[in-house]
């Protein structure tokens, strides 16, 4: 039997190197140890039963003042005939590798809410802000003084780093929940639009290196 030759197809095919195949490698095993804090709150049954599924994954985020990268999590239950899915989706402004125990912790809706979901029941949560007013910001001491020159990260990769002056501190939306501030607001040297840094970290914002 005469074989054909192979063709090899031309391409822009690119291998991972060393340093990208170990970062997708440590996304991986972060986006399962966050699927598993979150899984731990919901009642095994609905797990086992496949009633409930978890989802968790790094999306783009599209406002241009909050991180570049959210941490996803979906959590769905199949609901009833009629209504459809039901549960909820929240985000965690940063990585997953950066996402920590206390983060899921806090954004997790009490228990009713996964029994109302099991029975079909459409329940928001986050729920909706009863009380627009702002209350008061955190008693923590930030690292930051206003007037500091710092860089923001506002994109992936060594290269999304990028320089401005802190120009306040605690800043909220008006449309936030009570009590929710971000430590930071910062006019970057390139823009005239102020941005805001959603966490006081060294993978949100940092010193200007000089």
């Amino acid at each position: 039997v005469k074989q054909r030759p192979c063709k090899i197809m031309a391409g822009p095919f690119k291998l991972p190197n060393k340093a990208e195949a170990e970062a997708e490698q440590k996304k991986r095993a972060a986006i399962k140890q966050v699927k598993e804090w979150v899984e731990s709150y919901i009642p095994p049954e609905h797990l086992a039963n496949h009633d409930c599924v978890v989802d968790v994954s790094e999306v783009q985020c599209g406002d241009p003042n909050c991180a570049p990268i959210d941490t996803a999590v979906r959590i769905i239950y199949k609901g009833d005939d009629q209504g459809g899915n039901v549960g909820t989706v929240f985000g965690v402004p940063c990585e997953a590798v950066d996402v920590e125990q206390c983060d899921i912790d806090e954004m997790m809706p009490p228990a009713e809410y996964f029994d109302g979901w099991h029975k079909g029941e459409t329940r928001h949560w986050p729920p909706p802000p009863e009380n627009p007013e702002p209350g008061e910001p955190p008693d923590v001491e930030l690292r930051f003084k206003v007037g500091d020159r710092v860089e923001c990260c506002i994109a992936r990769g060594p290269d999304g780093w990028a320089p401005g002056t802190i120009v306040s501190h605690w800043f909220r939306a008006p449309q936030w929940p009570t009590g929710q501030f971000a430590p930071y607001q910062i006019k970057l040297d390139s823009s005239e639009k102020l941005i805001f840094a959603p966490q006081d970290r060294d993978n949100c914002i940092r010193a200007l290196k000089q």
